[in-house]
């Protein structure tokens, strides 16, 4: 029996949800079972996304590739940016489910099952083509995203939770009004806003509220983390268990930016005027401001939380250059760093947490010396470092790389801003290396070692880290992978984001939309 690539995209979104539902619901189910059930809620997405994205054709010639129709007035169906992103979440959320099931945790089947539908949620996010249906799944994988991290949580989980409600909830509220507020202007029923017929409704509209644009940027803005709407990630990301952190950081978040490319940039003029001006410079105090930010962090989850806001400037004015510039190469860019940043951030979680486990602590002035004693995680932790500074090889090397020539015709002030970056993040990343791996192990890591001798990296954490890195370098050494989907997605919406391509007298075909 042979299944379609639509049926096998139903399913790679929708088995995480139904294997959580059972976990939820059976929460006597045995250990052993259980564990066993939620492996193949994990795997199974993580071997049918890639391949779904090795079966891309040309996108030229349908907007949307897998279609199906479902059963809620929305289906599935995967567009060219959605589709790495897609296998990307697939493989964060198989070496999250690797971590959470060596976890021992009280209410186990329940956590393992509320980690899957927000696993699920987060591929339906880039499994529908439907505008709507897609913030449906974001909305959707919050939800177990608070309680989650409220209820198995670490230290200031309470507050953490309540400030990542409040400022998800109001960015969600702000980007569905501004989404609702696009639906109507371009004259698109609610059960057919594709972002293919939004785009082309909005080109031809006759008048779009001005306030829409802004809407849309800073409510998913808030979403992504966009200065000054950053600060509930840290404290959240620093709180919630490393799965939810994992998850999270590496692919959730990637809605907000995907939201903004596929509505804002491409409709919505969000580049241009006031509004372009307050988006440039929130992006530069993004990678700049946040930066200095990671300088001063003395406890190591903390600096990677924080890195991971930093990092997504870099997304943010790929997007921008591309609005201001007309050329598609700083948007190739930031959707590529979009997915390899997933991964490398992942990574960094996973092992810090590694780290965790065996000196009982995140500060850096309470660890040192471990390289010795665990040079198997030190060698990966390295590894997921230089991923996330931009090291040749893996897959932040080239998006970051593009973003920066991307730039090149903008002022000279402009690319020595953002290249300063470059030095922030290597002096944070590599200071956190050196005080965590390297030199004379600190007095209280001594002592728990005297009274406790750990060992290196077991063979569960191994392979999540594995899947991570290795999928990392697969990206750096064959980028076709993810541009071959990408690069006609960002010269469509590059076409339409052009002053020019707005034109609401229009009477021939419509323009083209993004594909």
């Amino acid at each position: 029996m042979e299944f379609s690539p639509a049926a096998l995209l139903t399913l790679t979104v929708t088995a995480p949800i139904i294997v959580g539902l059972i976990l939820v619901a059976g929460r006597a189910l045995p250990h052993h079972f259980a564990s066993g059930f939620a492996f193949v809620g994990f795997a199974l997405p993580a071997v049918l996304a890639p391949w779904l994205l090795l079966r891309w054709t040309d996108p030229t010639t349908t907007p949307a590739q897998f279609q199906s129709v479902g059963f809620w007035g929305f289906g599935f169906g995967l567009n060219g940016l959605g589709a790495p992103l897609l296998a990307m979440t697939a493989l964060v959320g198989l070496a999250a489910g690797i971590k959470a099931l060596t976890q021992e945790v009280e209410g186990r089947n329940t956590y393992l099952g509320l980690i899957l539908f927000m696993l699920g949620g987060t591929l339906g996010v880039f499994g529908t083509d439907h505008l709507v249906g897609c913030y449906f799944f974001h909305e959707f994988a919050l939800i177990p995203t608070f309680i989650l991290t409220l209820f198995w949580g670490g230290e200031g989980r309470r507050p953490a939770a309540m400030q990542m409600a409040i400022y998800l909830t109001a960015g969600a509220m702000a980007s569905l009004a501004g989404i609702l507020i696009a639906v109507d202007a371009a004259g698109v029923a609610y059960g057919a806003a594709t972002f293919e017929n939004v785009a082309n409704g909005l080109q031809t509209a006759a008048h779009i509220p001005a306030a829409t644009g802004a809407l849309v940027l800073f409510g998913l803005g808030t979403l992504a983390s966009l200065f000054p709407f950053h600060s509930w990630a840290a404290p959240g990301y620093s709180a919630a268990p490393t799965p939810v952190s994992m998850l999270h950081a590496g692919a959730l978040k990637k809605f907000g930016l995907y939201g903004i490319i596929l509505l804002g940039l491409s409709s919505l003029d969000i580049t241009g005027g006031s509004l372009g001006t307050w988006f440039l410079w929130f992006a530069v105090a993004n990678v700049l401001l946040v930066g200095l930010i990671c300088l001063a962090q003395r406890d190591l989850k903390q600096l990677l939380a924080w890195s991971s806001v930093a990092h997504m400037g870099p997304i943010f004015l790929g997007i921008w250059v591309c609005g201001v510039s007309g050329q598609a190469d700083g948007l190739d860019a930031a959707a590529f760093l979009m997915v390899a940043h997933g991964l490398s951030c992942a990574a960094l979680f996973l092992l810090a947490n590694a780290v965790r486990a065996r000196a009982s602590s995140y500060r850096l002035d309470e660890l040192g010396g471990l390289a010795a004693r665990t040079p198997v995680l030190a060698t990966l932790f390295i590894a997921a470092t230089m991923a996330s500074i931009g090291l040749p090889g893996f897959g932040n090397f080239w998006g970051e790389m593009g973003v920066f020539l991307a730039l090149r015709a903008q002022p000279l002030w402009l690319q020595a801003l953002v290249a300063s970056t470059v030095v922030l993040s290597a002096v944070y990343a590599l200071r956190a290396v050196a005080a965590t791996f390297f030199g004379p192990a600190s007095a209280p890591l001594e002592q728990r070692f005297a009274a406790a001798p750990f060992g290196d990296l077991g063979w569960a954490e191994r392979f999540a880290a594995f899947i991570l890195l290795g999928a990392s370098l697969m990206i750096g050494f064959v980028p076709s992978l993810v541009t071959k989907s990408v690069n006609p997605v960002a010269a469509g919406i590059t076409t339409l984001a052009q002053p020019n391509a707005k034109a609401p007298t229009q009477t021939g075909p419509a323009a083209p939309a993004p594909r």
